[in-house]
């Protein structure tokens, strides 16, 4: 588990020290990226002397990025003296209505989100917006109310990259891929899948199951059954992390050749890489640490009176066999590899 606060700044005060040497943004133009997010020196002491609170609300805590996205925000807000009020609704949509509505009841100064269901949220981020508590949310906008922006990694792209490694490593006319995902009702998990999808019909492969549960052992239940159900089976195409860490449990009892393609990159994945003895051949890794700093940056901004766009991308990192060293330390500044303990 990923837990140390302090070295998420650390880590990530060579990258950030870019944003100096960038040209100052335009008063009426949005903010779009991390990057452009990041408070200058004036702003930050700005913020020190306000008192805010913020609240952050995860979905779950269960694996290595939301674990690593509330530490990179708890990190950054300690540092900024914004109070941080972290709770996880634990995949349960109606927790995190009550814990988002004790929030509005409370009168933080912003709430940054990763939704269980967009499509319940809604009625609290409305309520919210009537009580003018900006709301800034991961994943894909309410159904209803209004959000200051939308966070997210390159879900799309960095599926299809993932995939694509996959097919090419593959290398064979209509490979059999089965897709193990994870049932959020969220856009950027749908976008996860059609990247996988465009990816697999651009090699000429085949689906030939599209089955997701939040439970790793009941993904290994369903990853067992798909393997053992189709003899001709040459892939699998995990589209979160517990679904990695299931494909490749339940390949390795079966003890066939199957490849795995997955993302998200977290320990598990990593030492399966380490190893060299892994069915993996990439990883699409999202940047937790850049998200949770990028989180409070973000209300920050918007307390200060600036304008996000309405959508910010961060990018993944393709994590392979090849540069996993190189990738582990961008994806978890300032934290030692797990292989070096």
């Amino acid at each position: 588990m990923l837990s140390v606060k302090s070295r998420f700044l650390a880590g990530t005060a060579a990258v950030l020290a870019l944003v100096s040497a960038m040209p100052v943004l335009a008063q009426d133009a949005c903010l779009g990226t991390a990057e452009a997010l990041h408070l200058s020196d004036a702003q930050a002491e700005d913020i020190r002397a306000r008192g805010l609170t913020f609240g952050f609300l995860t979905n779950n805590i269960s694996d290595d990025f939301s674990r690593t996205l509330v530490a990179g925000g708890e990190a950054h807000a300690g540092a900024l003296g914004v109070d941080l009020i972290v709770n996880n609704a634990d995949f349960d949509a109606n927790t995190q209505l009550s814990q988002f509505d004790a929030l509005v009841q409370r009168g933080v100064d912003g709430i940054f989100l990763t939704a269980v269901d967009a499509g319940s949220i809604g009625q609290a981020v409305r309520r919210a917006n009537q009580d003018n508590i900006p709301v800034f949310i991961v994943g894909g906008a309410p159904a209803r109310g209004d959000v200051v922006s939308v966070m997210n990694a390159a879900s799309y792209q960095g599926s299809y990259d993932a995939t694509a490694a996959l097919m090419d490593h593959i290398g064979e006319p209509n490979a059999q891929i089965a897709i193990l995902g994870i049932p959020f009702a969220l856009q950027t998990i749908r976008d996860r899948e059609k990247g996988v999808l465009d990816a697999v019909g651009a090699a000429g492969g085949q689906i030939i199951s599209l089955q997701s549960d939040f439970s790793q052992d009941r993904l290994l239940e369903l990853a067992t059954n798909v393997i053992q159900a189709n003899p001709d089976l040459k892939g699998v195409v995990a589209t979160w992390s517990l679904a990695v860490n299931a494909a490749t449990e339940a390949i390795r009892q079966s003890g066939r050749d199957i490849a795995i393609a997955g993302y998200d990159s977290e320990v598990p994945g990593y030492m399966e890489l380490h190893s060299g003895e892994t069915n993996i051949v990439a990883l699409s890794g999202q940047q937790a640490a850049l998200q949770g700093r990028a989180a409070i940056d973000g209300l920050a901004q918007v307390v200060l009176g600036a304008t996000l766009c309405e959508e910010i991308i961060t990018p993944n990192l393709l994590v392979t066999a090849e540069n996993y060293v190189e990738m582990w330390d961008i994806q978890y500044p300032g934290v030692t590899p797990p292989w070096a303990d």
